[in-house]
Order: structure tokens, then sequence, then C-alpha cells
């Protein structure tokens, strides 16, 4: 049996910070939740590869060219998302704008909702955007934007290890199911 694929995309790094609200930076947000979705997704038996494992930065450029080469199932790109307006608060989904298959946008949709689901977020939907690496990685790619560091709240529970561990479950569950109804289909 073949083992999935996943590649797993910590936004920022490096001196690439991402939002700032001091003295929190969203690429370290980032890559927290990766390595717990990492570990959490290998001990179900899934192949994790990532972007980076570690504070550096790395291209656009060198993202795309690494997760074509890995030839992934599914390509996950964790953000964190700021709004002037601190009341705004959630979790999105976000493909890329000429994402035009509705199976896809529907099974996506599931992925947000089971991070919803165990985190209490509110799950805003899934959007398209114009994004250089998710239209060019081969494979089925979608970006994830945990929280809004704008919120008090939400800033606060992004920093906090305990609901970092939250948003790598309900995220680790919705890749599951992603990878599942794939082979499905």
């Amino acid at each position: 049996m073949v083992r999935p694929r996943v590649i797993l995309d910590p936004g920022h790094g490096g001196w690439e910070n991402g939002f700032v609200v001091e003295p929190f930076a969203e690429k370290d947000v980032n890559l927290a939740v990766c390595l717990q979705v990492r570990d959490l997704l290998e001990a179900d038996g899934v192949r994790v590869l990532m972007t980076r494992e570690e504070d550096r930065e790395l291209s656009a450029l060198r993202r795309i060219e690494f997760a074509n080469a890995q030839q992934a199932d599914l390509f996950v790109s964790w953000h964190c998302d700021f709004l002037e307006d601190p009341g705004v608060r959630g979790l999105s989904v976000w493909v890329d704008s000429r994402c035009a298959d509705p199976w896809q946008m529907m099974i996506f949709e599931q992925l947000g909702e089971r991070i919803a689901d165990v985190t209490q977020q509110a799950f805003l939907g899934v959007f398209q955007l114009r994004d250089k690496v998710l239209h060019a990685v081969e494979a089925p790619a979608l970006l994830i934007k945990g929280s809004f560091l704008s919120h008090p709240e939400e800033l606060a529970d992004s920093v906090n290890p305990h609901y970092q561990k939250l948003q790598a479950q309900g995220a680790t569950e919705g890749i599951l199911y992603v990878l599942k109804e794939w082979q499905r289909r």
C-alpha cells in the first residue's frame, strides 16, 4: 500500500515574519502548528514533508520547486490573518482563484469544518485568491488561515501551545478526510 504524501508549508520564516503583534510573529505560530500536524499525520501513516522545520526563509519559488519534486497528494500552507477591524475572528480555507472544481471546494470546506469543530472557532468558508504558490504547485493545494492575530482573543489563543495542539488535531482530522476522499474518487 502506498502511503499518501502531504507537503506542509508553514508560512513565512527567517526575515519574513508575516504579521507581527509584539512580541509575537505569525511565522512562529505557523511553524508550531505545522510541526504538530506533521507528528499527528505521521502517527497515522501519512508521509509528511515540510517546506521548513525551523525558522528560515524560503522563497515562493523554492517552495513550489520542493513541492512539485515530491509529487505530493496534497499541499497545505498554514498562515494567520490580520485585519484593521479587531472584531473579526475565525478561520478560513483558501484555494487558487482558478480552482473551478466544486467537488474539491466541498472537500476543502469539510477540512475547515473539522478544524472549527475541534477549536470551537467560526469557520468563515472556502475562498479563492490569486496566489503564485497555490497556482504553481501541481498537487491539490490549499492555504489555511488559522486565526486572526488582529483579534485579541484569537491572538492569545494562537500563541497558546494547548490551542495550537487543538488546531493541529483539527487540521489532521481534516487532512485525513481529504486524503480518504481522494482515494474514493
